[in-house]
């Protein structure tokens, strides 16, 4: 019996996989859907949280995967419909999750029923991660018990059915700037942390300006940004603030930036009385295999772009990725939704990606 590619999201969306509540109940309806296939599982479970990453295989020799996370963001109050029961009107699909990224999910997992009794000249596996939205742990628990990732891989969030070839990289900065407190009428007594943050970041823009003159004009913003997202300082109009803290961000165009900065801004505060604090770390993704994307482009219609957003192909340097999913992009939208019509295509051009790298 055949299962339509919208019943498969209509159960991918039931599951609230907000901070990934039910990730052992979605895991466990994919395995059941993947084993009529007849894939072969292998689970990873993160010992804290009791979270699972999924990884399913069915051939030898897998040159091509396919990979997704089935964490969600929250559902806003804004939404006007059940996030969690899709809704079908006319062409476009409404459901928490469907554009990013449960429906790329669906996908390809409708497009692997061509698999069913086939003999395949090379395997296909299959990621399914958790943890995406946050803290990217899914990606990471894969790594941390290394596993063996194919040469070519197909990440499924959603770009619109246009192959993306590059993602940014990024780097999360955390800085705390000390002074000493003082009575407001007597400043010389004191050393206003918030005045050496301010001195700080005119440096940092300055730096800025300068990593601007590299450039890859593959991305719309074709150089690295660096974005100062929160100040915080002082707790009294009257007090000379002791305290000061800053958190910045870099989405850079280069692995290589991502070392500059960091040495950059360890060399700058060198002057200052303060802390580093390094989040993230993640280096941009270029695939540099032309014939691999050329493939895709025919199969597609569509040309290569970059994006200025971090995925967790940053994470696999090692396989020649391709972002490849839904559209419209409405991810993290209210009443996020894609069209129907793109779904069919997108089931279309997996099962095309399919027959050539397995067959």
């Amino acid at each position: 019996m055949k299962v339509e590619v919208t019943e498969i999201l209509r159960k991918l969306v039931s599951f609230n996989t907000i901070e990934d509540k039910e990730n052992i109940q979605i895991i466990e309806w994919i395995k059941s859907y993947l084993t009529t296939i007849g894939f072969t599982f292998t689970e990873l479970i993160d010992e804290e949280t009791n979270k699972k990453c999924l990884i399913a295989e069915i051939g030898n020799n897998a040159q091509l995967a396919f990979s997704g996370h089935l964490d969600t963001v929250n559902a806003t109050e804004d939404w006007t419909k059940n996030p969690f029961d899709l809704c079908i009107e006319n062409d476009n699909i409404y459901g928490l999750g469907v554009c990013d990224m449960k429906g790329g999910i669906a996908a390809f997992l409708k497009a692997c029923a061509t698999l069913k009794n086939q003999t395949l000249k090379n395997g296909v596996k299959l990621f399914f991660t958790y943890d995406e939205e946050i803290n990217f742990s899914g990606i990471k628990l894969l790594l941390k018990e290394k596993t063996v990732v194919p040469k070519y891989l197909i990440l499924c969030e959603p770009t619109n059915l246009q192959p993306v070839i590059a993602t940014k990289g990024c780097i999360e900065m955390k800085i705390t700037f000390y002074g000493k407190s003082s009575h407001s009428s007597t400043p010389n007594k004191g050393k206003n942390a918030i005045l050496e943050a301010i001195k700080f970041i005119e440096e940092l823009l300055k730096f800025s300006i300068e990593l601007q003159q590299d450039k890859n004009d593959i991305f719309s913003v074709p150089y690295t940004t660096i974005n100062i997202g929160k100040i915080k300082g002082g707790d009294a109009i009257n007090k000379v603030p002791d305290r000061c803290y800053i958190e910045f961000d870099a989405r850079t165009i280069n692995k290589e930036h991502n070392i500059i900065i960091e040495n950059k801004i360890k060399d700058i505060l060198k002057k200052y009385d303060s802390k580093l604090n390094i989040g993230i770390n993640i280096p941009s993704n270029i695939n540099t295999d032309n014939k691999m994307i050329e493939d895709i482009e025919k199969l597609t219609q569509n040309k290569r772009k970059g994006e200025n957003y971090v995925t967790e192909a940053s994470f696999l340097p090692e396989s020649e990725s391709v972002i490849l999913g839904l559209g419209p992009v409405t991810a993290h939208q209210s009443d996020e939704y894609i069209e129907k019509s793109k779904l069919d295509e997108l089931v279309k051009i997996y099962e095309k990606i399919l027959k050539k790298y397995c067959f």
